[in-house]
């Protein structure tokens, strides 16, 4: 919570250039016209993505980090090295490709780009992109656009990004903004999400029914959600496709207002792409400052155990920033929330000091002492304690990132308002696309691309990937189905 969002933004950056990519997965879904609103043809490819590495390049070829515990997680999960290395379809980065135009024979150039004459043809379609947190944008830019990425300067990244994309949409960021959803975690947000969408439809609200119609050797993969398939880029893919169907079934009002805004983990802003380009800054406050009041609690360890339910109680929310601190955030703003803070504070047993946010955070990293603290006390290796907003028991998008990320979604917490509302529908795109990919952190990537016919992203993928396309696949994919 200390970290302002520009720290944030170039941490992002920085562990997006230092690992790269093991698996591309691609889901064409189209709109099954026949059977009216809310019926979805969805099509899935894994393909093992690798750098392109030549005898003209000795001595010269990118390298990259591996995390140990990243590696033995992608083999626990059924991640085959041997096909990855031997096998994956070769890519660099525009960046690369131009120096080595510049270096080389022009034969047989396009074969060696491989990967990257997709993305190209892809970005040049101007389709909007959709994540499952930041970190799933900024792998591809590092892949395939340059390294290193303009972390310094916000608005050069932005325009970088909006060279990509006209939007970008981040599920996770929508996590928050839809309403009470607790769990982040790409699976488990999903079951949550339509849980919702059941609940919403069975009160009466007016939207349609959303299915999936797996095609071919997609329905024998994937048409059984399993534990083992998880982290598949291929099968993440295909289930962050349905999310965000579901997600703007939901609300379409609210997933248009999240264009261009980028979640951070345990933060208090979110990454505001349209104010990078206009102003040059890339933080947003989550709350609306000018009528809610953001307080952290310092708590008693032995005895600050019931303050997160009479917080709660008392008509407040929280969120824990670690075991022994919470931001309290009031619904009033001046003098209201000098009384509500006042009547809080009376309340709340075990809460060895209060302070104003945005003063404690001006106050990490100096020589702060917590006033009538007897004793030294780590939170390393401790588990939070559980409540409402707990992270305790949630499940994590992205088990293997490095610690640097500080995105585990097994602590996310939810960032957004309170409440939900049925909302009128708005007119969808016939058609999706979806593109995922993971890392040699072990996180799975998810880009969804809107608007783009299946038949042309299947040409697109013959053209470009060749047998790549197949050899890639757990099993032969049914081109001539898709």
């Amino acid at each position: 919570f200390d970290d302002s969002s520009e720290d944030r933004l170039s941490k992002i950056c920085r562990i997006a250039e230092r690992y790269t990519l093991i698996q591309v997965g691609l889901t064409i879904v189209s709109r099954v016209t026949r059977a009216g609103e809310g019926r979805y043809s969805c099509a899935s490819y894994n393909l093992f993505a690798f750098p392109y590495v030549g005898p003209e390049l000795a001595g010269q070829e990118a390298g990259f980090y591996c995390q140990a515990s990243a590696l033995q997680f992608n083999v626990q999960n059924g991640v085959n090295f041997n096909t990855w290395i031997g096998e994956g379809i070769p890519y660099m980065s525009r960046e690369e490709e131009s120096k080595y135009r510049r270096t080389q024979p022009t034969n047989h150039v396009d074969e060696k780009v491989g990967l990257l004459r997709l993305w190209k043809s892809l970005c040049a379609a101007q389709l909007p992109f959709v994540v499952h947190c930041p970190l799933d944008l900024f792998f591809l830019l590092a892949a395939f656009e340059r390294r290193p990425l303009p972390r310094e300067d916000p608005r050069a990244l932005a325009m970088l990004i909006r060279q990509c994309t006209p939007k970008v949409y981040d599920t996770a960021h929508l996590h928050g903004a839809l309403g009470r959803f607790r769990r982040l975690g790409l699976m488990k947000f999903f079951e949550d999400v339509k849980a919702r969408h059941k609940e919403f439809a069975s009160n009466g609200c007016a939207m349609h029914p959303v299915v999936f119609e797996l095609q071919g050797e997609t329905r024998l993969r994937y048409g059984r959600s399993s534990d083992q398939m998880a982290h598949e880029a291929g099968f993440d893919s295909l289930v962050t496709a349905q999310l965000f169907a579901y997600l703007r079934s939901i609300s379409p009002t609210k997933v248009r207002e999240g264009a261009n805004r980028l979640f951070l983990y345990r933060n208090v802003e979110y990454l505001d792409l349209h104010r990078a380009v206009i102003e040059g800054e890339v933080g947003r406050s989550i709350f609306d400052l000018t009528r809610v009041t953001l307080l952290v609690a310092s708590l008693d360890s032995s005895d600050g155990k019931d303050a997160p339910a009479v917080i709660t109680a008392s008509g407040s929310e929280y969120r824990w920033m670690d075991s022994r601190h919470i931001l309290v955030v009031i619904r009033a703003s001046g003098g209201a929330a000098v009384r509500k803070a006042a009547e809080l504070a009376t309340k709340v047993r075990g809460v060895k000091y209060w302070i104003e946010f945005e003063r404690w955070r001006d106050l990490q990293g100096k020589d702060f002492a917590e006033p009538q603290q007897e004793e030294e006390e780590s939170s390393e290796g401790r588990d939070l304690p559980a409540g409402p907003d707990s992270p305790s028991g949630q499940d994590s998008p992205a088990e293997t990132a490095p610690p640097e990320a500080g995105l585990d979604g097994v602590r996310a917490l939810d960032a957004g308002q309170a409440g939900q509302r049925c909302e009128g529908r708005t007119r969808q795109s016939s058609e999706l696309v979806l593109l995922a990919a993971g890392t040699g952190a072990g996180i799975c990537i998810a880009i969804l691309f809107l608007a783009l016919r299946p038949e042309v992203c299947a040409r697109l993928l013959r053209s470009y990937c060749g047998d790549g396309v197949r050899r890639c696949l757990p099993r032969p994919p049914r081109c001539s189905a898709i």
